[in-house]
């Protein structure tokens, strides 16, 4: 008897607690005012349903819709998906956002350049260092990002382009042996391939083979295995039952993945710092570790220098294949773009030779099918949250410790911003006087486009991302007719899903040479 009424007391005060515990956070909580599905505000279960199928971004689009500009996602989340924050003049009480309302400063005198949305944790794997990107500490960042900002100047970038060119040149000479065979190449593999050897040799000398091999190393298959893992990391902050639950429903291959990952990356690392003064060619690591420089003396400072390493080559490998894949997706799927972007790169050059980042910067057209592409297929699955110091974004105010971040898949398919968002046309990013120019999509709103972030966080390797997507556009079209066999017919919208990684489906397609013969 004593325990049935214990049993009765301990659900009493349960469900008792649940009602407040609702009643509080749909009505009192800091973040209650803002709109969004019901369910969101007292629990973050749709939240992590949405991500676990890998179609958060479309859930996000869809409630924006419904709800308006601002939406609540989570009880103590929200996101905007408008780019702009239009709020007049910047004063020492006003916060002053660019584009961006994520990304934010005050303008503050004392306070010049000093960043206060700071990242949450979503990011932290564990590793026990953020290192660069994923660092929340704005001074930490900042002191990593004062070593490696040289390594993208102009001078630096030229310096690392034979690399560039020797990797995106065997991608071509492999596709010449084996691009024309009836049966076709997986797009997917062969990208991830080049982007994978490419950014490993960029960011610490480390050589793969996958394109030399023309096969996936246990190293490829263990980040991809990283996406699902990684996601139900970052969700189990938000419930912390799946982190329990997980190894009862995901293979535990999958679930280690991460742990492998810096396994390796960790070898990698130890190994390039052994080979200091001894590479091949300059790289990311030459300005965190240069040859004179003392070799890290604690585990702290190793595994910092670790995880520097991982990002740069994270960085330099997903957004890359990502909107390559998009590039060649849509190539395949709109046949007329394929003709007019080939025609413009085969009528700019008389030799393969001649296919240069410089050479290939004033092409018009070229530029304006990579935005598209990067408009129309993200590189990006999240709008990296944010902690709010309480302030006013975008006429909103966001009360201190809320969590706030950008939804850029409805920002960038928005009516709003752009005409026929759903539907890729280059010609909307053309100058107005270019003869390709449609005087349809002259009001289109082409500050809501913002692939490599902006404000304090911008995208340091832009540029080489922009050099490293002309060069292999250039090069592969100057070379090959594209031909799909079959996967170019599927929709972004139905067959794509995103985890930390993009899942995208299988897409096989023919390189059929022609000497850079004209169209």
């Amino acid at each position: 008897m004593a325990t049935t009424t214990w049993s009765l007391v301990a659900a009493s005060s349960l469900i008792a607690y649940a009602i407040a515990r609702s009643v509080y956070l749909l009505y009192f909580h800091p973040a209650s005012s803002f709109p969004g599905p019901k369910l969101a505000a007292v629990s973050y279960v749709t939240y992590c349903y949405h991500w676990i199928r890998g179609r958060y971004p479309w859930f996000q689009e869809e409630m924006h819709r419904k709800y308006g500009d601002v939406l609540r996602v989570g009880p103590n989340e929200i996101v905007f998906f408008t780019p702009q924050a239009a709020m007049g003049k910047s004063t020492t009480s006003e916060l002053c956002i660019k584009l961006n309302p994520c990304r934010a400063r005050f303008q503050m005198p004392a306070m010049k350049n000093q960043e206060l949305f700071v990242k949450t944790d979503v990011m932290d794997f564990g590793a026990g260092d953020l290192g660069f990107i994923w660092e929340s500490d704005p001074a930490k960042r900042n002191a990593v990002a004062k070593k490696l900002l040289p390594a993208f100047s102009s001078k630096a970038i030229r310096e690392k382009e034979p690399v560039v060119h020797m990797h995106m040149d065997l991608f071509v000479s492999k596709m010449k042996e084996l691009g024309s065979k009836p049966e076709g190449l997986i797009l997917n593999d062969w990208l991830v391939w080049l982007c994978v050897d490419m950014a490993a040799d960029l960011a610490y000398n480390r050589e793969f083979h996958h394109l030399r091999d023309g096969k996936t190393s246990d190293f490829v298959e263990t980040l991809r295995g990283t996406s699902f893992a990684g996601t139900l990391i970052q969700l189990s902050k938000k419930i912390s039952i799946i982190g329990l639950l997980a190894p009862f429903f995901v293979p535990l291959r999958i679930l280690r993945t991460s742990t492998a990952i810096f396994k390796a990356n960790s070898e990698a690392v130890k190994m390039r710092i052994n080979n200091r003064g001894k590479t091949r060619h300059p790289d990311f690591m030459d300005y965190m570790i240069s040859p004179d420089h003392p070799e890290p003396s604690t585990k702290k400072e190793l595994t910092h220098i670790e995880q520097v390493a991982l990002q740069m080559f994270i960085a330099g490998f997903d957004p890359i294949q990502v909107t390559l894949f998009a590039a060649l997706f849509f190539l395949l799927k709109y046949p007329n773009t394929c003709a007019t972007l080939t025609k413009e790169i085969r009528d700019s050059f008389s030799t393969y030779e001649e296919i240069t980042p410089n050479a290939l910067v004033n092409l018009k057209y070229l530029h304006a099918f990579i935005q598209e592409s990067m408009r129309t297929h993200l590189a990006g699955s999240n709008g990296m949250p944010r902690v709010s110091p309480g302030a006013t974004v975008n006429g909103v105010y966001v009360p201190k410790g809320v969590v706030c971040q950008l939804s850029p898949l409805t920002a960038m398919r928005h009516e709003r911003y752009f005409r026929d968002p759903r539907e890729f046309r280059p010609e909307r990013w053309l100058p107005h006087d270019h003869p390709l120019f449609d005087d349809r999509y002259s009001n289109d709103h082409l500050k809501a486009f913002f692939p490599f972030a902006l404000g304090p966080r911008q995208c340091t390797g832009r540029e080489i991302a922009w050099s490293q997507l002309r060069l292999f556009l250039g090069k592969v079209l100057w070379t090959f007719n594209l031909e799909g066999v079959y996967g170019h017919e599927k929709s972004f919208d139905k067959d794509f899903s995103v985890h930390v990684m993009w899942n995208r489906p299988e897409v096989c397609m023919r390189f059929l040479p022609v000497r850079g013969e004209k169209l």
